[in-house]
């Protein structure tokens, strides 16, 4: 387990020298707004924009018409063209929020202003809110050319053969779920600028994924590749929401600046934010079948994805539910069936964990209700049928070969550090006693694959004017610590300080493969491609410097030829490191010499330009798994649900700096808690969303949730060089399944079996009436 002091980051965050999407400024800039729909399903009839071009100060109002610009299919090949959200409506809106028309003005308070002055004729549809009325008979249709409200369905797994374990097994249960629909809620939404240059255009936008969102956006303004160039600041934070969504906005903001020949400024405000980043919203069934010890021997279900009025990634997370159900249990008959629906509301898309999430969340209800009906300790059931180091490597029913985790130890450590027997002796003392707030334990035991998409990862490495080494490794900075990990990880493999060496971020100008940062590959996949390239660039220093030094390319290292000029307090990290700007002749510190012969060196300034490239392709995801242990206190006299405590014990291989891993489950975590108990984008039966600012969706408080207690076992992999896997997303994966687990089990005696996420007060009081208590 290696442990940097400190984060690189850190200092420019801190002190505000960081610019984030919506800081973004330049000379001349005019301000980019959107009219959104107020229906959720219509035929534009007329759109006049004659009063908002009147007020002083706007420069243009624009719609679909004006621009030009084409729809692009989804990724992964699910979604075609027809039924994907356009950049401006085309004709019709299929969800409230959609934009309809762009204004540019001069401020960004003469675009809200002139915005509200387009004036948009709609005919009004039958809209189709949910999936049952989706899926129905005689179902309007929300894209009659794709003939189906249906995006896919998939079977994977052999039925046959699972039915007839399901028919011959002791015991069979059957639980369903919904999970709810919620949105990412990132600081900052979707923001940036773009500025023109001639014929060519610089989009500074807060994406996760600047090489595919360049395509999507080259794609759409059917311009050359080179035409365009994405640059990624600092973004607060992403969550998966910066993958896909609204980024096609900026297409039009591409157009209209080169139209204009101006700069454009965008930024979500917080009810565009919660209008365009949502996700999960999945109906779920599963049935279990199982000996009489509890040894799990089959099982079957379906989990149907509501996508919203266009099917972007969203429609993809089914499938990965599809591929992750059997988790980290030894499960040999199994057979999903994973469907994705359109419905007239936002379409969704990726959110920490996307899809692993609801796989993790329906499969530990399942366990915990099987532990129930065979009246078995829900540790003990887990136990019993989790993965052993003997099982490894697995393939599972999705087609995917699992690496090693420690998935018992997991446990067994989750049980140890909570205190498990002591806990069940007080939930029995409060249950005897006949004390109204109730104990419940809840466990939730998850793996997830890591790394799957976009396996092969690209990074470059070059030397600069002033002797620094720069790192490109394409990551974007969604708060994560990258910048710290490639950093660190490439001067360790130079054999340099770290404040000589920084991981720049990604413009795809310059570095064209800059995938950026999703699906918990960072780590393994950059930290990896970061460790090769600058091992490949410190090869071609030194065979360089060895032929002007006329020395054995062998006897040449990369070393200081004076300490740094200014190296701070004692103890404290390089210039760099904190942030410092680098100071003229700093880079001159580092040389290329003739190892014990301290008078034979070059600068390494001298061979500016020198570069090397490297990708790392890893093949197979990893697997990362663990436990996450929850406490609560059900008040069963108001509903009201206290978290006491909240346990995540993590194999996510190697542990390449605690405090950032710890710092990431304990993020994730903490969203996941927040679907349990709080979060949730409702809509009332016309589509209408009921939650569109933060006083009406609960995003928690720091006093509503308790520290999220963390600690690491290691099962390094063999999958690539640094023996990381993902962490990222597994607090989100497993912490709603704890929760949810957690308060059924302390309600289970009056009669309560099941409440769907979030478990609020309200639905917890409504179930114990219906329980008779």
């Amino acid at each position: 387990m290696s442990n940097w002091d400190g984060r690189i980051e850190d200092f420019d965050l801190l002190t505000g020298r960081a610019r984030f999407g919506g800081d973004l400024i330049a000379e001349g800039a005019l301000w980019l707004a959107f009219v959104r729909s107020p229906v959720a399903r219509a035929s534009i009839t007329g759109i006049d924009t004659s009063d908002a071009e009147a007020l002083d100060g706007v420069v243009g109002v624009f719609t679909a018409d004006d621009l030009d610009l084409i729809t692009q299919a989804g990724l992964e090949g699910i979604s075609p063209v027809r039924i994907c959200r356009p950049p401006l409506a085309e004709g019709s809106v299929a969800y409230v929020g959609e934009a309809v028309a762009a204004v540019v003005a001069v401020s960004e308070a003469v675009a809200a202003d002139a915005c509200e002055l387009v004036t948009v004729d709609y005919r009004s549809l039958p809209p189709v809110p949910d999936q049952t009325a989706a899926t129905a008979e005689e179902a309007p249709l929300l894209h009659p050319d794709h003939g189906s409200n249906t995006v896919l369905t998939v079977p994977s797994g052999d039925l046959a053969a699972t039915q007839a374990a399901l028919d011959a097994a002791d015991v069979t249960l059957t639980v369903k779920q919904h999970y709810p629909r919620v949105a990412c809620s990132p600081i900052e939404g979707v923001a940036g600028l773009v500025v023109p240059d001639g014929d060519r255009v610089r989009i500074h936008i807060n994406a996760q994924m600047p090489s595919l969102t360049h395509d999507e956006l080259a794609g759409t303004l059917a311009t050359d590749d080179d035409q365009i160039s994405l640059v990624v600041p600092p973004i607060g934070g992403g969550f998966g929401g910066k993958c896909d969504g609204e980024n096609g906005l900026f297409a039009v903001a591409a157009r209209l600046a080169l139209r204009l020949n101006r700069p454009l400024r965008f930024t979500h405000s917080r009810s565009e934010n919660l209008l365009s980043m949502q996700a999960r919203d999945q109906d779920q069934r599963i049935t279990l079948a199982a000996d009489r010890d509890g040894n799990v021997t089959a099982l079957e279900a379906d989990v149907s994805a509501d996508v919203g009025g266009y099917a972007g990634m969203g429609a993809f997370e089914p499938l990965q539910t599809q591929r992750l159900i059997p988790g980290p249990y030894r499960i040999d008959q199994v057979a999903v069936t994973a469907s994705a629906v359109m419905t007239n509301t936002v379409p969704t898309g990726p959110y920490r964990g996307p899809g692993r999430a609801e796989a993790i969340g329906l499969l530990e209800r399942a366990m915990d209700a099987l532990a129930r009906s065979l009246d078995i300790d829900p540790a003990e059931i887990r136990r019993r049928n989790l993965l052993r180091p003997e099982d490894f490597p697995r393939q599972t029913s999705g087609g995917l070969v699992m690496d090693e985790a420690d998935h018992l130890g997991a446990l067994n450590q989750a049980l140890a550090e909570i205190g498990y027997r002591q806990l069940r002796e007080e939930q029995a003392h409060r249950r005897s006693s006949g004390d109204h707030r109730l104990l419940g334990i809840g466990i939730s035991c998850w793996a997830d694959f890591t790394g799957r998409h976009e396996p092969c990862q690209p990074a470059a490495a070059r030397v600069t004017d002033d002797g620094f080494i720069e790192i490109d490794a394409g990551i974007a900075p969604i708060g994560q610590g990258m910048t710290t990990v490639i950093t660190h990880l490439a001067a360790e493999s130079l054999g340099l300080d770290p404040a000589y060496v920084s991981a720049v971020a990604p413009d795809t100008g310059r570095f064209r493969s800059a995938l950026g940062s999703f699906g918990s590959r960072s780590a393994s996949l950059a930290g990896s491609s970061a460790v090769e390239v600058a091992a490949r660039l410190l090869d071609k220093l030194k065979e360089q410097a060895a032929e002007r030094l006329e020395a054995a390319k062998d006897d040449i290292e990369l070393r200081l030829a004076t300490p740094p000029k200014a190296p701070g307090r004692p103890g404290e990290a390089p210039p760099a490191v904190r942030g410092v700007r680098r100071t003229p002749g700093h880079g001159q510190d580092v040389v290329l010499g003739v190892r014990g012969t301290p008078s034979a060196s070059i600068p390494l300034a001298d061979l500016a330009g020198t570069e090397a490239t490297a990708a790392f392709d890893q093949g197979q995801p990893t697997f990362p798994g663990g436990t996450h242990a929850a406490v609560v206190e059900v008040d069963t006299e108001t509903g009201q649900v206290d978290l006491l405590r909240h346990v995540a014990v993590t194999d996510c291989g190697r542990v390449l700096n605690e405090v950032q891993a710890s710092g990431q489950v304990q993020g994730g975590a903490v969203q996941g808690i927040a679907v349990a108990l709080f979060e949730e984008m409702r809509y009332d039966a016309d589509a209408n969303p009921l939650t569109t600012s933060l006083a009406d969706y609960l995003v928690p408080a720091a006093s509503d949730i308790p520290e999220v207690e963390t600690a690491f076992i290691e099962t390094p992999t063999d999958r690539n060089p640094l023996g990381v896997k993902g962490v990222a997303e597994s607090g989100a994966i497993a912490a709603p399944a704890a929760v949810q687990n957690a308060i059924i089990d302390a309600l289970s005696p009056l009669g309560v079996t099941h409440i769907d996420m979030p478990c609020t007060p309200e639905k917890i009081w409504q179930a114990l009436c219906n329980s008779q208590y």
